[in-house]
């Protein structure tokens, strides 16, 4: 049915009063939602750190540093401090760098500089102060100078000379039971004598004062020449070779045969002498009668006493006294001297089985090519 004119006249008066109540709606609607809109986009997340302090995160829409400051309960900044803006997996992070100061000690004076947190070579530059490879800087040159550290500059210099310098001759000792009658007596087997070299110091001041002395080259000019002498050593072998571990003055494994208190005699020949067996003569060699000690057999000497100690042996010549049994072994020395020394010693001879001797035999080779190649 339609309206009539006074139900459609009675509509428009009615939406004349209402229209601008729903528009005011509609617009604080609109209002508030574009403020909502507009805050939640602004707030974020800010992480304030004090290095006199800890840290704290805050929600915030300010970006003042000032507020954000007082909203996260951090001391203001000081005169020489500053903030520090970066982004961390929290979100924003300011760091607040409180100053501090440095004592720097160069050149003989101390100052002191302000920082929130330098290098050592910062600093230095930070004071116009120059340093080269050779200065010695504490903390060094890349690490931070951390609040309560200072830093040390010190002044290094170089001077390098060279000089002729004299090497005294060096005295050598060989030990030997063989002066066990006289144990201050000695034997010289090689005159010693000084020796010279070019040697290139580098003396080292450290600011202005000495500190050390290095060598940084040397040439030798004339080679020092050592003095070997021989002197007494108690139960020190006379001969080099080697053979089973002594224990209590007898070889602890391979004795066939003991001979106690058997009369040697000594004896020396020329530097190119063989004995009967074939083999040349050096010490550790004896002479003995084959027919009772085979020549090649390896045995341990000792006196009585044990003082004396000839020590391991091998069986390569023979002579008249042993034949005729006026003595049972002769001991080779190098020196006629060393013969007299040892005229007559009672001693024991202890006799090494062939099979253990033959476990020392490449090694006491190699020790008479030793002793050969010296004489």
């Amino acid at each position: 049915m339609p309206l009539s004119v006074k139900t459609k006249e009675h509509i428009r008066r009615r939406m004349v009063l209402e229209l601008p109540k729903w528009g005011a709606l509609a617009g604080g609607a609109l209002a508030l939602g574009l403020s909502i809109a507009f805050t939640s986009q602004s707030l974020h997340f800010v992480v304030v750190s004090d290095t006199h302090g800890g840290s704290v995160r805050i929600f915030t829409a300010s970006t003042d540093e000032q507020d954000l400051l007082e909203q996260s309960n951090t001391p203001p900044l000081g005169e020489n401090d500053k903030i520090v803006w970066s982004q961390n997996a929290e979100g924003e992070w300011m760091q607040v760098l409180r100053a501090y100061t440095v004592p720097v000690t160069a050149d003989g004076q101390t100052r002191e500089v302000i920082t929130t947190g330098a290098t050592a070579a910062e600093l230095l530059a930070q004071m116009g102060l120059s340093f080269d490879d050779n200065d010695i800087l504490t903390p060094a040159a890349d690490e931070t100078v951390t609040e309560g550290e200072s830093l040390t500059l010190q002044r290094v210099e170089y001077v390098d000379y060279t000089e002729d310098v004299v090497i005294p001759a060096e005295r050598q000792e060989i030990p030997t039971s063989l002066y066990y009658r006289d144990q201050d007596e000695t034997m010289t087997l090689q005159e010693g004598s000084d020796g010279l070299d070019t040697v290139t110091w580098r003396d080292v001041y450290i600011d202005g004062e000495w500190s050390e002395k290095q060598e940084l080259d040397r040439v030798t000019q004339v080679g020092m020449v050592p003095e070997i002498v021989k002197v007494y050593g108690e139960q020190a072998p006379v001969s080099s070779f080697v053979g089973p571990e002594i224990v209590d003055g007898v070889p602890s494994e391979g004795v066939t045969a003991t001979y106690t208190s058997q009369r040697s005699t000594g004896y020396s020949a020329s530097a190119t002498a063989k004995g009967a067996s074939g083999r040349r003569l050096t010490y550790g060699t004896v002479a003995v009668n084959p027919s009772i000690i085979p020549y090649g057999t390896l045995m341990y000497i000792t006196s009585d006493d044990g003082r004396f100690v000839y020590g391991y042996a091998y069986a390569a010549d023979t002579g008249t006294a042993m034949m005729t049994g006026h003595a049972f072994v002769d001991l080779y020395y190098q020196t006629y001297a060393e013969s007299v020394e040892s005229a007559v010693i009672p001693v024991n001879v202890y006799i090494i089985d062939d099979s253990v001797a033959a476990q020392y035999k490449e090694q006491n080779d190699q020790i008479m090519e030793t002793l050969l190649a010296g004489n």
